[in-house]
This record gives C-alpha cells, structure tokens and sequence, in this order.
C-alpha cells in the first residue's frame, strides 16, 4: 500500500541508528537520488541538536528511521531504544517520522562501496558504511511508498 503522505516536491530524510553512530542522508526533492550526508556520533555533546538541526536545514517533508524488522513481532532492548530515539526527536520536529526495516542495510552498504570500487581501507570507516545504509533504508522506504 502506498503512502499518500510521501508526494515528491520535499526532501525525505533518513537515519541508520546505532548505540555509537548515527548515519544521515538526504533524497532530493523529485524523490530520485540519495546523498549520505552525515555520522553523528553519539557520545558526542549535543549530538541530538546537531542531528536536528541538519534535519532542519534539508526542510524535509518527513523522516524515515531503520528498524529491524522481527519475523516473531517481538520488541528487543534495540527495538525499544530507536523507537524512544523517535519520540525524544519528534516532539522537536514538525515532520511525520516513518519506520522502515533496516535489515542488511550495513551489509548491502558494505557490498556497495566494494561495487563502486571503494577500497578496503575507506570500508572499514563505520561511518561511512553508516551513511550509505541511511542512504539504503531511505530507498527501501520510497520504493514501496512513492
């Protein structure tokens, strides 16, 4: 079923949370391209107003987060910990903020760095890998609801 709030003319956002490290990317505003834009590390100072204020500077129409999906429907300490992640930021954003299934997205992020022809040593920045799974889990979401 597709998302009739999901309309091309904005920006969508995404986040691939971590416990450490939090990737961000952005899609244009036609819904095409992705671009990974950021880590965020979480042990940082003032992390979450850094996170919000790139949120802010897209003006994204909406955010998307990565949430591994559980075939048992049960709800793990990670679970729980991104969905509280969620509403801690969503009561500063004016944005509807979208789940998505996360899963593999680190590991079809890895696989495509290593097709784009990324060597071993700039895979092995987990950052990096972050961002282009936010980047991953924003494609998910917009090809099943756009």
């Amino acid at each position: 079923m597709k998302n009739k709030l999901i309309q091309k003319g904005k920006r969508i956002g995404a986040i691939d949370y971590g416990r450490k490290r939090i990737g961000f990317a952005v899609s244009d505003e036609l819904l095409i391209t992705i671009t990974p834009k950021a880590i965020f590390y979480t042990d940082e100072e003032n992390f979450k107003e850094k996170l919000l204020t790139q949120i802010r500077k897209y003006d994204l129409a909406a955010l998307v987060i990565g949430i591994p999906a559980r075939l048992d429907d049960k709800e793990t300490d990670l679970i729980n910990e991104i969905k509280e992640f969620a509403e801690s930021i969503r009561s500063f954003l004016n944005i509807p903020i979208f789940f998505q299934d996360e899963s593999f997205s680190s590991k079809y992020a890895t696989e495509t760095l290593i097709q784009i022809g990324r060597k071993k040593k700039f895979r092995s920045r987990k950052g990096e890998i972050d961002k282009i799974a936010a980047s991953i889990i924003l494609r998910d979401f917009l090809d099943e609801n756009t």
